[in-house]
């Protein structure tokens, strides 16, 4: 099991809810007109017609609003990878390839009997506090060389159709490997929480007050990257084991070493549609539990080029805004603005006079919640200590795995067979790079 030094455990645990006090200190420690000003004489911006601008927007947005889910889904990855990755980049082709070798592929349908998945947990930096001699607070992140960080963010753009967004906050990243040929099976990413979900709110029974001033919130997480390769997902549900994998005690445990709070209930969402109907959570109770969809609908976002092209018009049309939200640091080396994107994106759709209903679809998505113990509720409803909390389920990795096998594994298995669909034959979106839109529509989306 590859995990942090205990040194750098220690700075996790010290770090994390340093970084949650900065965000929230109203206290910049500095002049915030006067570094503005600061910024404003080194920067030159170009101007730009602001209906270019419109035009530009508003037709990627209505390009985006005439797809359903699952283009949308992988128009945004293809415009991902083809903006931060290069064709002709030679090394990170080499390193593309590597990983897509080291993916698991079943020789026999049986294959399955023989793994020992693991969790390896990968982190790409490491924060570190430090204090000035005026006695400020500062987190300065250093690069972890931790060697299967790089694969696991390969493995998140090209082994998956969903964008991949990142994180602010927390977030802990596991390569799901097997242990006995360390060939990967999947990866899962936990992060902060949503602050609301009325599906999960309502089940709970919590207030707002309690999640966010009562900072139970930070008892909870959410999985934000929960995805199985290929043909592992197809063939074997890889991503229920993943989804169980994820309510591991390995998981829980960590989450307490980095942050010091007890984990006691994750959240996550379906990718398309909600219920019981096609998701990877379906079947999975009592561990995993359906408690709706979301309530309102999904903000659509043009491709890069046109926010990039939005970005440009609002450094020169509203350089203080834009400072405020690209730019400016609180002390600490935190952002200044929390959801600066998103927020910067709704000023210049108001500027530009872009109507933000028009920006919305209706890809709603399952809301589905684990409580890790049974009386996890009363304990986020701040009825009852930690030490009361009574573990609902044996959370071992190799329980989970048995789980997995004998109920999910096995049946997939047997069905595909019999009706002479078993398939080892991977899904890697490596063709998304150097393609066009029409290209890549017409190999993944049949």
């Amino acid at each position: 099991m590859h995990s942090l030094r205990s040194v750098e455990i220690q700075l996790w645990a010290n770090v994390a809810d340093l970084v949650d006090q900065i965000i929230d200190e109203p206290d910049l420690g500095y002049d915030l007109d006067r570094a503005y000003e600061d910024w404003r004489a080194t920067v030159h911006p170009v101007p730009i017609d602001p209906n270019v601008v419109r035009k530009a927007v508003q037709e990627s947005l209505d390009f985006a609003k005439s797809m359903d889910a699952k283009a949308y889904t992988l128009w945004r990855s293809w415009d991902q990878i083809n903006n931060q990755f290069s064709a002709t980049d030679s090394k990170f082709l080499t390193e593309l390839r590597r990983v897509q070798r080291n993916i698991w592929v079943p020789e026999q349908p049986d294959d399955y009997l023989s793994l020992v998945p693991e969790l390896v947990f990968v982190q790409s930096k490491l924060p570190i506090p430090n204090v000035s001699i005026w006695g400020t607070e500062r987190i300065e992140f250093l690069t972890n060389p931790d060697p299967l960080a790089g694969d696991w963010e390969i493995l998140r753009h090209f082994v998956s159709s969903m964008e991949h967004g990142g994180t602010v906050g927390r977030s802990m990243r596991f390569i799901v490997r097997d242990r006995n040929t360390k060939k990967y099976l999947g990866i899962i990413c936990l992060s902060s929480d949503f602050a609301d979900l009325k599906g999960r709110d309502d089940a709970i029974g919590w207030k707002r007050s309690q999640r966010t001033d009562g900072g139970m919130l930070s008892h909870t997480a959410i999985g934000s990257v929960i995805v199985p390769t290929q043909p592992f997902g197809y063939s074997y549900v890889g991503g229920k084991l993943l989804s169980l994998l994820l309510l591991s005690d390995v998981v829980a445990a960590t989450w307490e070493r980095l942050y010091g709070d007890k984990l006691v209930g994750i959240t996550t969402t379906s990718l398309y549609g909600h219920g019981e109907g096609g998701s990877q959570y379906s079947g999975l109770n009592p561990y995993w539990k359906s408690y709706g969809h979301t309530a309102g609908s999904m903000s659509l976002r043009a491709d890069r080029s046109a926010e990039l092209l939005m970005q440009r018009w609002m450094e020169y049309a509203h350089p203080r805004a834009y400072w405020e939200f690209y730019k400016a640091q609180r002390s600490s080396g935190m952002p200044l603005r929390r959801n600066a994107t998103e927020l910067a994106r709704k000023f210049c759709y108001r500027e530009l006079g872009i109507d933000v209903s028009e920006t919305s679809s209706e890809h709603q998505r399952g809301i589905y919640f684990s409580h890790l113990y049974s009386n996890s509720f009363e304990f986020l409803r701040g009825e009852l200590p930690t030490s009361r909390l009574l573990p609902r389920f044996n959370q071992s990795v190799e329980f989970l795995v048995d789980i997995w096998k004998t109920k999910h594994a096995s049946k997939r298995v047997k069905n595909l067979v019999a009706q002479n669909k078993f398939s080892s034959v991977g899904l890697f979106y490596e063709k998304l790079l150097g393609s066009t839109w029409g290209e890549a529509r017409s190999r993944f989306l049949r």
